[in-house]
Parts: C-alpha cells; sequence; structure tokens
C-alpha cells in the first residue's frame, strides 16, 4: 500500500479515537450505570461467576461502542446475595492486587487472580473504557489475630482503567447483614483519577448513610464524583433506592454513577446518573426483573460551593427525566398487558415512632420533637378519599435493621387509610396540593448529611421543587417548597442523618420489630 495512504488511514484512525475519548479539557463525560439481574446457578460458583462475567462484558461492549467512559456495575452482580457460610467463600472470592502493584490481569499472571478479573480487565482494555465492578475478595491472613481459616473476606469495589489495569480497590466499611464478610480496621478512603480530569471516590450501597467514608470523600478530599454499586433494600415513606441516591447527590451537590441489583421481588432494585443540584440524568426503578444500560453525558463540577444558596429545580436537567420516565411508564405498561404485574417488596419505616398529625385540607402548623421543629404551609385544592396523608417529623436515633443512627426528617407523606400503620403507602392519589412549604433547621449542620426526599407512585423523585439552605454560626436553615398542582404524591420532605454524639436516644424500632427486621432481610438475603 502507498505510504501515504497508510498515512491517511493513520490520522483518521487517531482522529476517531481523539473524538471517542474525554479529555481533562472536555466539560463533561460518558457515563454508564447498569441495572442488573445476576444469574444464579444454584451451589455453584464457577458458573455462576462465569454467566456474570459474560454479561458483563456484553455491557462493556456495548457501552464501548457508545463511546463511554466510564461504567459502573452492581454490588454483589457477579456472585449474587445468594453466597455461602464463610467456610465455603473460597471458590466465591478472588484476590485483588492493590493498585500500588500496577497489575493489569488480562497481560500479566504474577498474581493469582480470578478468571472474572482477567476477563474483564480484557473487556475494559479491548473497550478502551474505565470499569468498576464489585465482587467479593479474599485475602491471606497470617497474623496472631487472624480467624480460624485464616482469610480475610471483604465486599469489595474494583476499578480498571482503560488499559485493564487495576487502579483502585475499596473494602466496603458498612456491612448489611452480610456474615461472611469482614471490616477494616480502618476505613478506607479510596480516591481514583481519570486521564479525562476527574477525580473519583468509591462507596458500597449501605455507606451511603454514613459520615466514613462518602463524607469524607465529598467534603474533607472535596471529591466531586462519586462511583457507587448498590444492592439496596428500599423503605418507604423515605429511603426507597432511586429517592435516597438522588437526595445524597443533590445533598453534597455531587455527581452520582449508582448502579442497582435488580431483584424487585426481594425489593432490590434501582439505579441512576444522578448531577448533583442541576437534577437527574436517568434514573430507573423497576417492579419486574429487567436489565437496562443506562448512559448519560455528565457535565463536570468545575468548583463545589456549599451553603447559603437557593436553588429551583424546576429548571434543572429533569426533562431528561422526564423523557426517561416515560420510557419507564411504557416499559411498565407493557408488562402490564403481557400479565407480569409483579410489585416490588418495600421495607417500611416505623411511623408509630414520629410525630404525626392527619392532614384533613389546608393547613399551616409547627411539628415538634425532641427539640427538633418543622414548620408546614399546605395548600389542598382536591381531595381523594381513597388515600390519606400525614405531616411527620422525627429527631432521634432509629435502627437500619443493624445499626442505631441518629435522624432528623420532616415530611408529608402518604398512607393507605387513617391508621398510622397505613403509612409508607405507594399509591397513585388525585388528592391534589396547590403548594406545601416545609422549613426546618439543622444544628451542627457539618456532622448532618441532609437530603431533600421526594417520591412519586413509580417510585421516582418528583420534578418543578425549590430548595433553599442559610447557614447561621453553626446551623443551617432548610426550606423546601412545591408550588405547583401536584397530585400523586408519596412523599415530599427533608430527610437528614445526624452524626453528631448529642442525637436523642429514642429508638423507631423496638426490639420486637429489629428482630423482625432482621429475620426478614437473612431470608431476602438467602
Amino acid at each position: 500500500m502507498d505510504q501515504r495512504w497508510i498515512v491517511i488511514y493513520v490520522l483518521i484512525a487517531c482522529t476517531h479515537l481523539s473524538y471517542q475519548l474525554s479529555t481533562p479539557d472536555s466539560s463533561s463525560y460518558i457515563a454508564a450505570v447498569v441495572e442488573y439481574p445476576p444469574i444464579y446457578v444454584k451451589d455453584n460458583a464457577e458458573a455462576t461467576l462465569r454467566a456474570n462475567t459474560d454479561a458483563y462484558i456484553k455491557h462493556i461492549n456495548a457501552a464501548g461502542i457508545k463511546n463511554t467512559d466510564i461504567i459502573v456495575f452492581p454490588e454483589d452482580g457477579l456472585t449474587t446475595v445468594h453466597l455461602p457460610k464463610r467456610e465455603k467463600m473460597q471458590d466465591w472470592a478472588t484476590i485483588i492486587p492493590d493498585a500500588s502493584d500496577n497489575y493489569t490481569p488480562c497481560t500479566q499472571s504474577t498474581i493469582e487472580v480470578s478468571e472474572t478479573l482477567k476477563r474483564i480487565s480484557c473487556a475494559a482494555k479491548e473497550n478502551r473504557i474505565y470499569v468498576v465492578i464489585n465482587i467479593a475478595e479474599k485475602l491471606p491472613c497470617t497474623d496472631a489475630g487472624c480467624a480460624e481459616d485464616k482469610m480475610f473476606y471483604y465486599n469489595s469495589n474494583v476499578v480498571f482503567d482503560r488499559t485493564g489495569k487495576i487502579i483502585a480497590r475499596y473494602r466496603k466499611t458498612n456491612l448489611f447483614v452480610e456474615p461472611q464478610f469482614n471490616v477494616t480496621s480502618i476505613p478506607e478512603i479510596v480516591i481514583f483519577k481519570t486521564d479525562f480530569g476527574v477525580n473519583f471516590g468509591t462507596f458500597i450501597c449501605f455507606d451511603i448513610l454514613f459520615h466514613e467514608p462518602a463524607l469524607q470523600l465529598t467534603r474533607l478530599r472535596q471529591i466531586t464524583d462519586i462511583v457507587y454499586p448498590t444492592a439496596w433494600f428500599s423503605e418507604a415513606p423515605f429511603l426507597t433506592a432511586v429517592q435516597t441516591q438522588a437526595g445524597w447527590s443533590f445533598g453534597e451537590d455531587v455527581n452520582l454513577l449508582a448502579s442497582g441489583y435488580n431483584r424487585p421481588g426481594s425489593g432490590n432494585t434501582g439505579s441512576g446518573i444522578y448531577l448533583g443540584r442541576k437534577g437527574i440524568g436517568k434514573a430507573v426503578f423497576a417492579s419486574t426483573t429487567h436489565e437496562e444500560l443506562l448512559i448519560f453525558e455528565v457535565p463536570k463540577i468545575k468548583e463545589k460551593t456549599k451553603w447559603n444558596r437557593h436553588h429551583d429545580h424546576s429548571e434543572d436537567h429533569d426533562e431528561s427525566l422526564s423523557s426517561h420516565k416515560k420510557e419507564h411508564d411504557e416499559l411498565r405498561k407493557k408488562r402490564e398487558d403481557n400479565g407480569n404485574n409483579d410489585k416490588v417488596l418495600l421495607l417500611h419505616d416505623n411511623i408509630h415512632a414520629f410525630e404525626t398529625v392527619p392532614l384533613e385540607g389546608s393547613v399551616m402548623k409547627n411539628i415538634c420533637q425532641n427539640g427538633f421543629c418543622c414548620e408546614f404551609n399546605v395548600n389542598v385544592t382536591t381531595v381523594d378519599p381513597n388515600t390519606k396523608y400525614r405531616l411527620a417529623v422525627f429527631s432521634g436515633n432509629r435502627r437500619y435493621v443493624v445499626v442505631e443512627a441518629g435522624v432528623q426528617a420532616c415530611g408529608v407523606i402518604q398512607c393507605s387509610n387513617d391508621s398510622i400503620a397505613s403509612c409508607g403507602s405507594v399509591e397513585e392519589s388525585e388528592t391534589m396540593f396547590g403548594n406545601i412549604d416545609i422549613t426546618a433547621t439543622f444544628h451542627d449542620y457539618k456532622n448532618v448529611l441532609i437530603m431533600p426526599s421526594t417520591l412519586t407512585p413509580d417510585f421516582l423523585p418528583l420534578s418543578n421543587w425549590k430548595y433553599d439552605e442559610h447557614v447561621h454560626d453553626d446551623h443551617v436553615h432548610i426550606s423546601m417548597s412545591l408550588n405547583n398542582n401536584t397530585n400523586n404524591l408519596v412523599t415530599f420532605g427533608i430527610y437528614a442523618r445526624n452524626f453528631s454524639k448529642s442525637s436523642s436516644s429514642r429508638v423507631s424500632f423496638d426490639i420486637i420489630n429489629y428482630f423482625i427486621a432482621l429475620i426478614s432481610l437473612l431470608l431476602l438475603r438467602f
């Protein structure tokens, strides 16, 4: 071939490559997350890992064709949640090299890693894409303090760069009914750099509700982008999956790439790409088994600003969410027409522990619990007799099945009838709200995670609301308002995790409810 043609072909290839990859000068990058229903071959680690690795590689290839820079997969997506007892974990787990080893499983063989790590490393290399997975890790132990099996097992994230090299490994800090796994003596704070100028932090599922490592990344390290594998168990009325992911991203004003484990019958579903105060790029919450690759162009956050801000959520990227909600509704209708109308299994907060007032019409009311007060101004224009609502306020400690934690919350929540026990229902309602205004003050705000919490019957957040925050000394004043006529409301409020030691000792789960919840979660996992 003529040398001139060779040069032309090389130039064309390089031009395509430069177009394909985001750079530090790009104003955005292309991200993908996968809502994924893992394949489980009973009592067969090799077959389970192989089947899910095959599926992952297909998604990596599909994302590569779309010029994606980074793709994220869910927690437990390779092994499934059906892990055996600890003594049988060897075949389900892999050695994971540290980032300092500069190890590329695809091309090196000096460390004995699993076939899964090798194949995904090769897929990342072939597609020139950053890949984030979650997998069970094993680490041989020879110290005096080792367990009898001389092995540590961790719930770990692994990050591969465009060459297939492992550039980050994170071990989950806050376990949620995971008896097989250990935790590190000191919580890990893991950050990785990319060639498109964005530094990412990473954590896993339940970590999102805790100070370490999540808020250490966003507040101490000023990280603006997070990759987040999860297998979330949704809880109404404040902590369903997309509701929580969107609220956390908004509260911390960071981009969040959340990939969810899909098993709706056991309560696991919910993935999305969230843009901090700019709204939601794409999100999905499926009521039936569903697999989907979500791709979105994510604007880079150049500089974080915190506090003393007004935010009109109606001006955000939520037009893309509206488009995705339309697809969401069409998918649900198609499945209903085919006779497949499963429901998502939900956990429920104990609303008996809240101070609540029935909402019987328009009202202005200040409600307090343990010194924490929320002021409500609610205008109701139409009442649907088939659904009820309550104003609800909580301040104290509650139990997340295995952990007691400080919480402050206030909101308008849906109930299916007049009883408090019915609150946390998620149904369509013709009750029309002309406006809702909620204000609250949070003290020692640097030790508080504050999230807007909104929900509709399709388990996606509301659009068209406003949010104000103003700092005075050690406290922050938060106002949320919904000023357009809105029906089909499930939740509208503020949910906060209080990490200070001064939070009240009141517990929202009594001991009987605690054991019922614990047994339920164990049954769901096994």
